[in-house]
């Protein structure tokens, strides 16, 4: 069975108590609170897997988390609990494709939870493991193009895959014509960044002042696209 960290937001302690006791007895960790606002601080704080929170709650409702949980980690899974008065509102938050899934308040409230968490979990899984699956053919393919069979080129691509899974700056080194941005291509390849876009620049064609600035500018256009998306 797939575990994972749930959050669960309820203005109703009872629901709450309730959801708690089912969700650990299926393994998986649990945290409760009791209005938007305290959801909101949690999601800043901790990564979830799961989040299920009611709509309405006092000082920050349903919708209103579910929108800052997915500013903050767009994988997170999202289920709506709502009353009759809510239903309408739950539906939309679906068909926008922000929420996971929605429950009605009722007698089969814990089942249908404990199910829809499931479900979510093993959608996760699926997506993890497809995203492990293109990321270990991209890296397969990157690296196949440094050609070589000799103990120095092991010994690149065994680097390359080490610091690849890194944040930190990397510097490739040689002489020209050696294949450095073939090397610096497969890094990225092998990245969690592999996604984005891989820019190349011929630092000699630039004035230092100017490669300075282009620089700062391709920098601050990716920074500020992201959050204009």
């Amino acid at each position: 069975m797939l575990v994972g960290n749930i959050l669960v937001a309820d203005d109703e302690r009872s629901i709450c108590e309730l959801l708690d006791i089912t969700l650990r007895r299926e393994g998986h960790r649990v945290e409760t609170v009791n209005s938007g606002e305290a959801a909101k601080s949690k999601i800043d704080s901790a990564l979830y897997d799961v989040v299920v929170t009611d709509i309405r709650m006092p000082k920050a409702s349903g919708i209103e988390v579910l929108k800052h949980a997915h500013q903050i980690s767009p994988d997170t899974a999202v289920i709506l609990i709502t009353a009759v008065d809510d239903y309408e509102a739950a539906v939309e938050a679906v068909k926008a494709g922000g929420a996971t899934d929605y429950i009605r308040k009722g007698p089969g409230l814990v089942d249908d939870v404990r199910l829809s968490v499931a479900r979510a979990m093993q959608r996760q899984s699926l997506s993890r493991q497809n995203f492990a699956l293109r990321r270990d053919a991209a890296t397969h393919n990157s690296l196949d193009n440094i050609i070589g069979g000799s103990a120095a080129i092991e010994k690149l691509k065994q680097t390359i895959r080490t610091v690849s899974s890194t944040s930190s700056t990397i510097l490739v080194a040689g002489e020209s014509g050696t294949g450095k941005e073939l090397a610096a291509r497969a890094v990225h390849t092998c990245s969690p960044r592999a996604g984005e876009s891989f820019v190349s620049i011929n630092c000699g064609a630039f004035p230092e002042t100017l490669l300075e600035s282009e620089t700062f500018r391709l920098r601050q256009r990716r920074v500020y696209g992201r959050q204009s998306e």
